[in-house]
């Protein structure tokens, strides 16, 4: 086999999009869990979509649009468009339609946490509802775009080491007057609501004095960080979609190797997902193995089991109970794990001095 550039092209990108996929599967199975078994938070369950659509994505990029580069074939067709590449063509836009929309359902949810703080709009119940009817409604666009007009179908395209636009002569590209807009208008869409996120942030000047407060300062630090990471996601996407309108201008037919930018860079906007989540997700970190795995990991000695801590402030207690010389009243002492919140932990300590005084 002689060694070519796309050759070589195609098998960087074929690793890569591995690499991606095996990122987010990991990614998908913690937040899965972090959704819809621990319901940590309703965030999650975008955020589980998401990858998911990613993990679609990146399956189609590494089994097949990686091979067709390398062995420069459609590999279930001899043309460019046929019933078999046309099935992957409309995956591929049915996901990115759920994506594109997708991203303003993120950008809308921590606007109305962090701006509206109305905390029961995107509820469990709300957010499944939500992605119920979002999956019918892409797919309607989806069919409409691919079979009912006229052109021009969105393929796998080998020949240019990326994704097309099937051309018929003659007839304008009807993506141009759909597609484009909706690119535009959920990036400016998600784009408003993080600028009026930060905007509320930097203006808010919040007190917090009381335990109560500093539980909705925890609270409100998490949704902002959320926020973070969401908007770094709309910016991967953003460079994605003007890249690949951007580049056949610039390019035409000249240079084709340079196509395999669209698809790397695709590859890392479905990648920066799981590399938010896995990298820079407290949650997630803390559980990407189940307990049960973990449990495993520790008898064969990968992982370390951590000690339990106790609070400070019962142990104090504990030790002015061993060194009083009168009769010391009964302190329960609770187990409190590090890191949560235990308003009445100082129980013991007011009823054994109201005693002292009586």
């Amino acid at each position: 086999m002689e060694i070519t550039l796309k050759l070589l092209l195609g098998f960087c990108f074929g690793f890569l999009s591995a690499a991606s996929l095996l990122l987010n599967i990991i990614a998908l199975f913690t937040v899965f869990r972090l959704a819809f078994v621990l319901r940590k938070n309703n965030v999650y369950i975008i955020a589980f979509f998401n990858i998911l659509s990613d993990v679609l994505q990146m399956t189609m990029a590494t089994f097949y649009l990686a091979p067709s580069i390398v062995t420069s074939s459609f590999l279930i067709s001899t043309v460019k468009k046929s019933t078999w590449t046309m099935v992957f063509g409309s995956s591929f836009m049915f996901l990115w339609y759920f994506e594109t929309i997708t991203q303003v359902v993120m950008a809308l949810n921590r606007y109305v946490i962090i701006c509206q703080q109305k905390h029961k709009i995107f509820t469990f119940t709300t957010t499944i509802l939500l992605f119920t009817f979002l999956i019918p409604f892409c797919f309607v666009l989806m069919y409409n775009s691919q079979y009912l007009n006229p052109c021009c179908s969105f393929v796998f395209d080998q020949e240019y080491l990326s994704y097309s636009y099937y051309p018929i002569e003659g007839i304008p590209n009807y993506s141009d007057k759909f597609d484009l807009p909706l690119n535009a208008s959920s990036s400016i869409i998600s784009a408003i609501c993080y600028i009026m996120i930060f905007w509320t942030v930097h203006n808010s000047t919040p007190t917090f004095s009381s335990v109560a407060g500093e539980h909705q300062k925890a609270k409100r630090n998490r949704d902002i960080r959320y926020a973070i990471q969401f908007s770094l996601l709309l910016v991967f996407y953003v460079f994605v979609w003007v890249l690949f309108r951007v580049l056949p201008i610039l390019l035409a037919n000249r240079h084709v190797e340079w196509f395999i930018l669209v698809p790397t860079f695709y590859t890392i906007n479905c990648t920066s997902n799981a590399i938010i989540y896995l990298g820079f997700n407290s949650e997630v970190q803390n559980n990407i193995f189940p307990e049960k795995l973990f449990s495993v990991l520790h008898f064969i000695g990968l992982a370390k089991k951590e000690t339990p801590k106790f609070s400070m402030s019962m142990i104090s207690v504990t030790n002015q109970s061993r060194t009083s010389v009168g009769p010391v009243a009964h302190v329960a002492i609770r187990f409190i794990p590090e890191r949560k919140h235990q308003p009445f932990r100082s129980i013991g300590m007011v009823h054994e001095n109201q005693q002292h005084m009586t």
